[in-house]
């Protein structure tokens, strides 16, 4: 089989994905915490959320978001942490098909800021749940804290 990228490029690679992707729910839990009423409202939105889990909701997904990213970015229970990661974008990823396929014009409820529930947040979506579907499968992939700090020192600068 060829090889078109060498092994030392795709532990670089598959850490950029790992710290990106733990950022990002990092900074999407954050950005939940800062304006829960933004976030009440996006989830309202969506209307297929029963209104007794909305509270619920609000309360805990932020930090569920906070603490799943934190552990994917210092490679912890990586299967466990990716696994979870998959599970929410895939559920984030039926609602905002749902509510694109109905026409609504709502707020997704991502980051804080308004961003629309459209097919390029379908794509991102889909896009981070194949990276963390294969940090899931194959959670040697996932670098833990020690092992990435290390390649950060001994890297060529």
């Amino acid at each position: 089989m060829i090889q078109w990228v060498s092994d030392h490029k795709l532990r670089w690679m598959w850490l950029a994905f790992q710290l990106l992707l733990g950022v990002i729910f990092c900074y999407a839990g954050v950005s939940k915490l800062l304006d829960t009423l933004r976030f009440t409202s996006s989830l309202l939105g969506y209307q297929i959320i029963p209104l007794g889990l909305i509270h619920p909701l609000v309360v805990t997904l932020p930090w569920i978001e906070i603490g799943l990213g934190g552990l994917l970015i210092f490679g912890q229970y990586p299967r466990f942490t990716s696994g979870s990661i998959a599970v929410l974008l895939l559920l984030f990823t039926v609602m905002v098909t749902y509510a694109v396929s109905q026409g609504w014009l709502i707020d997704c409820g991502c980051f804080g800021s308004p961003r629309p529930a459209d097919g390029q947040k379908i794509f991102e979506n889909g896009v981070m749940f194949l990276v963390a579907l294969r940090f899931c499968m194959k959670p040697g992939l996932v670098r833990p804290f020690s092992e990435w700090k290390q390649m950060l020192v001994e890297w060529k600068w």
